[in-house]
Formats: C-alpha cells, structure tokens, sequence
C-alpha cells in the first residue's frame, strides 16, 4: 500500500497528512529553478527577534560607554 501523498493549495511541494512539507528526494527537477520556495521568501515576520535584538545591543552600548565615561575617562 503507498502512503497517501497530500499537496498544499499553495504550492506543488509534497506533504505529510498534517500538512508538513516533506523532505526533498528529487533534487534534479530543481536544477533549472534552484530558488527557495515561495514560503521561505514571503514567509511573514510573527516574531521580530531582531528588532529585540537590535534594541538590546544599543541599550548595551549605551550603558558600557556611561560606564567608561563616569569611571574611567
């Protein structure tokens, strides 16, 4: 019996039955287009960790250049 083989809407990618794409087998069909999938392109930006992380490393700066200014300089 083969396993059942369910394609998103979206795409031709295969996936699992809970709509989990499946690992790659065939890689030659991808030679002539080698780009990542539409989903990894226009995959929306939920979890902004690097806005977080960006605000992070500024504070730092900040708070090590009052540190040198107030005790060392």
């Amino acid at each position: 019996m083969e396993p059942k083989v369910y394609a998103m809407e979206t795409h031709s990618h295969r996936t699992d039955k809970d709509g989990k794409p499946e690992a790659e087998e065939n890689y030659a069909a991808h030679e002539e287009n080698p780009a990542p999938s539409p989903e990894a392109i226009n995959e929306p930006n939920d979890r902004p960790a690097s806005n977080t992380i960006w605000i992070a490393v500024m504070v730092a700066i900040i708070i090590m250049a009052l540190i040198y200014f107030i005790f060392i300089y």
